[in-house]
């Protein structure tokens, strides 16, 4: 009875002196399939400070055992092969974790200790466990990426867990298989874990994604990143609404015309046009750039280029605009004699007569008289006329007619022969 007395008197004693305490927080949340940690240090007499114990956290909203220190076959089913003590009992830390967190294990913890001698202690207030989704996600480290240039991208993931490692994986384009290489290193609690992808993108990479992933027994997240792989101007093309033939455009005169200049590239390029060798329009930074006509004149006809440059390259193109008008000008000449529309040859003499016009396209043209077609090309702006022999019957208006799709010149020459 006496001993019996004396170890109520000293339990009363310590618990009115508080030396029975335990920091531990009101709340903490998990991630679902991550782990969950309980920050606990508990106090007891100093009496018991060398005396073996066992130290024992509870679910206490289903009242199973969550961890024990010393007979694991009494840990609840759920909690098997999970749990464990973050620190030492007998340093005072009672910190546990819970691995592989699932909703399940939500709810009230406390902690308990059992002395050999008898003295035990259940430590409260409790702390309730919640678990959330899984929302963490790896982060990617962008690099510059140029076309058929190695590069390596890093990828890493930060944690407070160091129970069940999580696995960093890539998955890249089809034909890029990953060749990564993996690290893990720890600052305080934090565990950094760290997968560099090596890789060659090339230009039909661009604009594709990259995924690291990061995979732990129930759950995963990812980050994607879309490549944006850098390469020199390409594909550069010139195009209009108008008439468009590989490298020319052929447009009426008088009329207004736009032709544009567009090219791949990343960054984009600047681009300029140009004409015998004078700047006429200039662009940054953009893959299109438009050449205005408000109304054409046979004088815009020429070759014009446009020249795309980014900082890995420079490509350029030439187009020939050609500007089309009906016939005009047209004239008649005699190598002997010529005098306005009218040429005088003596009998017998030889005589040519040349009909020339200036149009685009060029024109056909045809020599008549009377009503008679004497002589006629097509497409060529200038058409002899020849007298091997002339005589009197030769005499009379001659007709020079030139055609094309946008209209028709003529003119009259009279040729006289005279007798010796």
């Amino acid at each position: 009875m006496i001993g019996k007395a004396c170890f109520l008197l000293s339990l009363l004693q310590a618990v009115v002196s508080g030396q029975w305490s335990a920091d531990n927080p009101g709340a903490v949340t998990a991630q679902n399939g991550l782990c969950a940690r309980i920050p606990c240090h508990y106090k007891y007499p100093s009496y018991l400070k060398n005396k073996p114990r066992t130290g024992i956290w509870f679910n206490s909203e289903t009242q199973s055992v969550a961890f024990h220190s010393r007979n694991h076959s009494v840990i609840s089913r759920k909690f098997q092969h999970r749990t464990r003590l973050s620190g030492v009992l007998r340093h005072n830390d009672c910190s546990l974790v819970i691995d592989n967190v699932m909703q399940q294990d939500t709810g009230p913890y406390f902690f308990r200790v059992n002395f050999r001698d008898g003295n035990r202690y259940n430590y409260h207030p409790v702390t309730q466990l919640r678990v959330t989704d899984f929302t963490d996600k790896p982060t990617i480290f962008p690099a510059e990426m140029e076309a058929g240039q190695p590069v390596n991208m890093t990828c890493i993931f930060n944690t407070t867990c160091d129970g069940t490692a999580p696995t960093l994986t890539w998955v890249t384009p089809a034909d890029e298989p990953p060749s990564a290489s993996r690290s893990v290193t720890q600052w305080r609690d934090t565990l950094t874990y760290t997968s560099v992808l090596s890789l060659t993108p090339a230009l039909k990479h661009h604009g594709q994604n990259l995924t690291c992933r990061v995979t732990y027994p129930t759950v995963s997240s990812e980050q994607i990143l879309t490549m944006a792989v850098e390469y020199a101007p390409q594909n550069l093309s010139i195009t209009s609404p108008d008439d468009v033939n590989s490298s020319w455009v052929s447009v009426k005169e008088g009329t207004s015309a736009v032709i544009l200049c567009s090219v791949q590239s990343f960054p984009a390029s600047n681009l300029t046009w140009r004409h015998l060798g004078v700047t006429l329009n200039a662009t940054r930074s953009n893959n299109e750039l438009w050449m205005e006509f408000p109304q054409l004149t046979r004088q815009d006809a020429g070759v014009y280029q446009c020249v795309a440059e980014n900082e890995h390259g420079t490509a350029e193109r030439d187009v020939t605009l050609t500007v089309e008008y009906a016939p005009q000008n047209l004239s008649i000449t005699f190598p002997d004699n010529v005098n306005s529309s009218r040429v005088i040859v003596k009998a017998g003499n030889s005589a040519a007569i040349l009909c020339s016009v200036q149009s685009f396209p060029t024109s056909n043209l045809t020599w008549g008289h009377l009503g008679v077609t004497l002589n006629t090309t097509r497409s060529s702006n200038e058409l002899w006329m020849e007298f091997p022999q002339l005589t009197r019957q030769d005499a009379g208006v001659y007709q020079c007619v030139a055609e094309n799709e946008h209209g028709t010149a003529e003119r009259d020459v009279t040729v006289t022969v005279e007798c010796e």
